[in-house]
């Protein structure tokens, strides 16, 4: 149980005070009997808020169990509470999702920095400009932009470290607070979160010595906020405003154990002389159960449990408006001009008596700026009621019905399931069992002449009406459906999805898009819920956080409804992107980025290292190149080496074709001459012979003459 309301450093603390505990004692009356007013006020929430808890239990109310006769079925099907559980379980995917955020921190499109940061600014553009150029006022803005922007990412991280241990202890987050938040407003209409409290953490730094040159620890205190749940149960409202911007206040209904409240007594917040001398008097306690505890109660296993009353102590917190007067009166410093005004402040109260009372430690720091302490998120805005309406009661007469239709079929069915017998006793012996009937069993009968064809025991048939009843308990379980928009493809079920064709990884992604679309309006109301939780972060930092590198003009934007309900259309996106991304295109974009966005809207952790950081992904891109780099070069040797080959070869091949073709040349000349000394060998030997003819003939003409031929004479 949270104690310390003040999200102030003890520093900032109200300084040593004389109240007045005459007049202080009047304000706890008048603040005791204004509490019973907004307990009376909030009775007819508390009958809805008692019914829907059981409802999500599945337990009957009393005006209803009441009605179901002793021998009838009391079957309660929990369908209200599967709604419950898949609207949390579909909240906290869309929300919260692994690597994504559902707020962010920006820059105001008109930063307005201290005189000192303008200073830093002018300063380094000066260092970095052409001394001959002057500035202009584009190149300012320009530069003021981006240096509000560096200054809120960086306390946007700073948010996201601190939100991881808000709970008061490092085990408890952020989102295990609001997923408490968002069941209280699934089931009731409203879930309430309070903070930031202060809570002061040890840390080590490490400081560097620019003399001896050593860098040694020191251990300094930091201040860290806290946030806690608010059961609603315990939270009164201002029920007579219309919105809760317009409440006067609120109480917050605390119960302690007597040595937490003596606790109470060592802090100087407190009064400590009021809260023991209170303890004496009151040994037993003042904690008296209250009529929806003791209905609460009944619903659970803790009805036999011994009542507190006599044992514990309770104690109401009252955070709103007061008269200035009043404050003035715990010794308070209020200006005399503030007297007759309405001021912020938080009392606490123990059986009327104040045993603390502050300013708005908010506007103690800064009077025109309103941080909200109290943050709500509305699951479904209704004007008949400032706390909303949840969803067992949108779908209470559905869920009824489906019970009416489960009980009806089971009494139907045990009606028929044994045998109806209509015996007649006048036929019957009467010194057997005729109310029992069970296996084997013989039946003895009487009856003579036409009695005898008579049937002693018939067997009654009766219409069970199943399947009508069957229908009526689905058609409301449509009914359901539809009131909620939870139906199959919300819980991950395909099987009622459209046809086979879309059924596949993209149909899937599209029909669970579409089943998304409803809770958009939900995911709203708890942007408003996010915007308040941070923005008192901002104005946290902005007060107790030392860093300088936080110090801007910020503002805090909610993106539950905008982007992250978006998220399987966006991954559809990206999934055609990248294989549509023509190879002069893909140069352009950042391959690392886009696979981290892809696995982004999937709900895949980055930080579990299934992909590597940047500086990983820069050492494995240049490994990369110098092997593709190496590659290359491997490559263009290899087409040297076959280019040399291959030129080789080819002048191989002309060097053997210049041959050859010699070789046939000498071939063609030998044949050449072979064929010249032929010929001329033919032309001797023709010669030779004609020669030879020409001699026989003289030889002939020699042997005529010499007979008495006379030889011819010369002409």
């Amino acid at each position: 149980m949270q104690t310390t309301t003040t999200p102030v450093d003890t520093a900032l603390a109200a300084s040593i005070r004389t109240p007045d505990y005459d007049k202080l004692r009047g304000i706890g009356q008048r603040l005791q009997a204004q509490f019973l007013n907004y307990e009376r006020d909030r009775r007819l929430a508390e009958l809805r808020w008692a019914k829907s808890a059981r409802q999500y239990l599945g337990i009957y109310d009393p005006e209803v169990e009441s009605q179901i006769e002793k021998n009838r079925s009391k079957a309660y099907p929990k369908l209200t509470r599967v709604k419950c559980v898949s609207m949390l379980s579909r909240l906290m995917n869309l929300l919260f999702p692994s690597n994504e955020k559902n707020w962010t921190v920006t820059n105001t499109p008109v930063p307005n920095l201290s005189e000192e940061d303008l200073n830093t600014i002018l300063t380094a553009l000066k260092m970095n400009a052409d001394p001959n150029v002057p500035l202009e006022d584009k190149m300012i803005e320009l530069a003021v932009q981006e240096f509000a922007k560096e200054r809120s990412h960086n306390l946007e991280r700073e948010i996201q470290d601190q939100l991881s241990e808000v709970g008061g202890s490092r085990m408890v987050d952020y989102v295990s607070l609001c997923r408490k938040v968002l069941m209280s407003g699934i089931i009731y209409g409203m879930g309430v979160l309070k903070g930031p409290f202060i809570r002061m953490q040890m840390q080590r730094t490490w400081v560097h010595d620019p003399v001896v040159g050593t860098i040694t620890p020191q251990t300094t205190n930091a201040f860290r906020p806290q946030f806690e749940f608010v059961p609603i149960w315990d939270y009164y409202p201002d029920m007579s405003a219309k919105y809760l911007h317009q409440m006067d206040g609120q109480f917050q209904r605390l119960v302690m154990a007597r040595h937490q409240v003596r606790e109470l007594a060592n802090n100087d917040e407190y009064f400590g002389d009021v809260i023991k001398k209170y303890l004496t008097e009151h040994p037993k306690g003042n904690y008296k159960r209250r009529t929806y505890e003791a209905e609460v109660k009944a619903m659970g296993v803790q009805n036999n449990v011994n009542d507190q009353d006599g044992r514990k102590y309770e104690i109401l917190v009252w955070d709103g408006y007061i008269p200035a007067r009043d404050l003035a009166a715990t010794g308070e410093d209020i200006p005399e001009d503030k007297m007759s005004d309405q001021i912020e402040a938080i009392v606490w109260l123990l059986d009327g008596e104040v045993i603390k009372a502050d300013m708005n430690p908010w506007v103690r720091l800064d009077v025109d700026k309103k941080v909200n302490t109290y943050h709500h998120f509305i699951f479904e805005e209704d004007e008949s009621t400032l706390t909303g309406n949840g969803l067992p009661n949108i779908v209470r007469d559905s869920a009824m019905a489906v019970a009416a239709g489960s009980r009806m079929m089971l009494d139907n069915a045990s009606v028929i399931c044994g045998p109806n017998l209509e015996i007649n006793t006048d036929l019957m012996r009467m010194d057997q069992d005729l109310t029992s009937v069970h296996a084997y069993k013989t039946w003895y009968r009487e009856g003579l002449g036409a009695d005898a064809g008579v049937a002693a025991i018939r067997d009654l048939k009766f219409d069970s009406h199943l399947d009508e009843l069957l229908k009526v308990t689905n058609l409301f379980r449509e009914f359901a459906d539809t009131e909620t928009f939870i139906g199959p493809a919300t819980g991950g079920d395909m099987s009622k999805g459209p046809s086979e064709p879309f059924r596949t990884a993209t149909g899937a992604s599209i029909l669970k898009g579409d089943a998304a679309l409803p809770f958009k309006d939900v995911v709203r109301n708890f942007d408003l819920f996010t915007q308040s939780v941070i923005s008192s972060m901002v104005a946290f930092n902005e007060q107790f956080n030392p860093k300088q590198t936080i110090r801007g003009d910020h503002q805090v934007i909610p993106l539950g409804s905008t982007s992250l309900i978006a998220k399987e259309v966006r991954g559809m996106t990206l999934d055609n992107l990248a294989a549509t991304l023509a190879p002069e295109d893909a140069r352009y974009i950042n391959r690392y980025e886009l696979l981290r966005e892809r696995l982004a809207t999937r709900d895949i952790d980055l930080l579990s290292g299934i992909v590597c950081d940047k500086e990983e992904a820069k050492r494995r891109d240049k490994a990369a190149e110098s092997a593709a780099a190496e590659q290359r070069q491997q490559t263009e040797e290899l087409l040297r080496a076959e280019m040399r080959k291959t030129l080789a070869e080819a002048t191989k091949n002309l060097t053997q074709a210049d041959k050859n073709a010699a070789a046939a040349d000498e071939t063609q000349a030998a044949v050449m001459m072979d064929t010249i000394n032929a010929s001329l060998g033919t032309l001797e030997g023709d010669l030779n012979d004609g020669q030879s003819e020409g001699n026989a003939g003289k030889a002939k003409g020699g042997a005529g003459a010499g007979a008495g031929n006379p030889a011819p004479k010369q002409g």
